[in-house]
């Protein structure tokens, strides 16, 4: 949930309006083919969010070698 809270107040102080929103925010991320939700442990601290899953290998890339054109 998202709570959030705006006043707007005048040149002495007093409240002129407040606003305040609340609701949810969600987001995705791709992380790579091959995992399942269990691999996946998320948790929420202090308005940050660590999730944390398995470090796959990257795939071998052949090294490209030029090729002598005459």
């Amino acid at each position: 949930n998202t709570n959030q809270e705006k006043e707007e107040k005048d040149k002495n102080g007093k409240v002129i309006r407040c606003e305040r929103y609340t609701g949810s925010c969600s987001r995705k991320f791709y992380v790579g083919e091959g995992y399942k939700e269990e691999d996946f442990t998320a948790k929420f601290e202090n308005g940050e969010l660590m999730i944390a899953f398995p470090k796959t290998e990257p795939e071998k890339i052949e090294e490209k070698k030029p090729i002598m054109i005459e």
